[in-house]
């Protein structure tokens, strides 16, 4: 407790911490399920095809050093600012309190929307299941509620046990993009091409459509930039986190490198304009002639489980970035309690369900088709991490110039590494803001003014913050998770 200028006493922080001890295999494959492998495999990397073609191996290896360039920098952070709170906390610590809080409510806002998206589409694709199978129409939304109520239940609890589940779906997803793979490579592909064609920058050379594939690989990897969110509930953090933030960004560049390797492989020099035409085809049609055409229902199952632990995983980032506000005061303080037994962020997480609910009922009542949630609106959700991704490499520079070069910390990594990121995250923010079409769909500039709602959500956090600088100096004191005053 501390007293106000007023002399009221108010709370500082929840009585109770979160607490864990989640090791680096653990935290890796709780944030990597956030970005739903096998779905990505089966229903994304086939437009990252569209546009890269042949040569697309070589973006996911170029999008994967970019963001281990990232992740040096991020790291860094982490270890310096030694907060929960991620991008709220880093970008706080290092450009101000004000920015700090407009991100981490853009983030807040970012992994809601994407939430919503990937939870009714486990719906859709549970209903699309259950149709092949029996020819029963099931509505997407009754799928959509279970799967609701499931994320809602284990999000109330200790979030290890939200760890060994996502463990589980994570193995069997890896397993059969593995099996894809090695199927494919196994017997020798399409003959129509050669097997080092596919890593030849060359094939990237007159295609104009490179940056856009590249906005979808970048997309590909989401979720490995929430590691620092879950800093009191493992172990050893300073190691675990690093740890789990560079294994998650390898891991997922090679499996996702080789999964897109072999796709081309299997449909040789044609493979960009069959993924123009049936890109939802690719995979099972690839899975069935390479692996076995029996075990298709097996990868349909999968493919929504990967959907359903996506949604655990967005449940689980999300109630701490609320957990995390409500603890600094920005937010309503309850969001800031902590379980007594589960040790969970119990009360975020249920707002966050409630917020969820309130979405979903108004497509529910009326009948809509849930495309809106799981297309705009992801989109529009993915567009803010990058955006958010930007601004804290930016906030690693500006804490290096202001203090970081004085303390002794490598120039390389809290400097070199996030200038070189920085370059390519601003001008991937640019490629957003002109052809948001490509993330959101729907008609060139149709959409665009959700892309400016995000900008809009950054100030209207910063406006908030100097309202609580001029109004309430106590809560602006502990914004960002810590100390430093701005």
């Amino acid at each position: 407790m501390e007293m106000n200028m007023e002399g009221v006493h108010i709370e500082t922080s929840s009585a109770k911490k979160l607490s864990g001890s989640m090791g680096s295999v653990g935290l890796a494959l709780t944030v990597l399920a956030f970005s739903a492998p096998l779905t990505t495999v089966s229903g994304y990397i086939p437009f990252a095809l569209m546009f890269g073609g042949v040569g697309s191996p070589v973006i996911f290896i170029f999008t994967t050093l970019v963001l281990l360039l990232f992740a040096i920098g991020y790291v860094t952070l982490n270890n310096i600012v030694k907060r929960p709170g991620d991008f709220y906390a880093f970008i706080s610590y290092g450009i101000g309190k004000s920015t700090g809080l407009g991100s981490g409510i853009l983030a807040a806002v970012s992994y809601f929307l994407l939430l919503a998206g990937v939870t009714s589409f486990f719906g859709v694709s549970c209903s699309d299941l259950v149709h092949d199978l029996t020819g029963t129409t099931v509505q997407w939304y009754w799928p959509t509620l279970a799967c609701w109520l499931v994320v809602a239940m284990l999000g109330y609890l200790h979030v290890e046990l939200s760890a060994k589940v996502l463990t589980w779906v994570m193995i069997l997803e890896i397993v059969v993009c593995l099996a894809f793979s090695i199927g494919v490579l196994a017997k020798g592909g399409t003959p129509a091409i050669s097997a080092t064609a596919p890593f030849m920058p060359s094939q990237l050379a007159n295609s104009a459509n490179v940056p856009f594939s590249m906005l979808f690989t970048v997309s590909f990897f989401m979720g490995f930039e929430a590691t620092a969110l879950f800093r009191d509930e493992v172990k050893m953090p300073d190691k675990t986190i690093p740890r789990a933030t560079y294994g998650a960004v390898i891991f997922i560049g090679v499996i996702y490198t080789l999964c897109a390797y072999a796709m081309i492989r299997a449909y040789g020099p044609d493979v960009q304009s069959i993924a123009a035409k049936t890109p939802a085809a690719m995979f099972p049609d690839a899975f069935a002639k390479f692996v076995s055409p029996s075990l298709h229902i097996v990868v349909s199952v999968l493919v929504m489980t990967s959907a359903f632990a996506a949604s655990l995983s967005t449940q689980n980032v999300l109630s701490r970035y609320m957990h995390n506000l409500g603890t600094d005061g920005a937010l309503p303080r309850f969001l800031g309690k902590v379980h007594w037994k589960h040790e969970s962020p119990y009360l975020a997480s249920t707002t966050v369900s409630v917020m969820v609910l309130c979405v979903l009922l108004p497509f529910i009542l009326m009948g809509s088709k849930p495309d809106l949630l799981y297309g705009q609106l992801s989109g529009v959700g993915t567009s803010g991490i990058i955006i958010l991704m930007t601004v804290v490499n930016i906030s690693s520079l500006v804490w290096y110039v202001r203090s970081g070069r004085h303390e002794g910390v490598s120039f390389a990594k809290s400097f070199l590494a996030p200038a070189i990121s920085s370059v390519f995250f601003v001008a991937l923010v640019y490629l957003v803001a002109v052809h948001f079409d490509v993330l959101a769909g729907g008609d060139p500039g149709q959409y665009v003014w959700m892309f400016y709602c995000l900008i809009g959500v950054q100030f209207a956090g910063m406006a908030l913050a100097m309202y609580f600088k001029h109004a309430r100096p106590e809560i602006f004191e502990r914004l960002g998770r810590s100390h430093k005053t701005e």
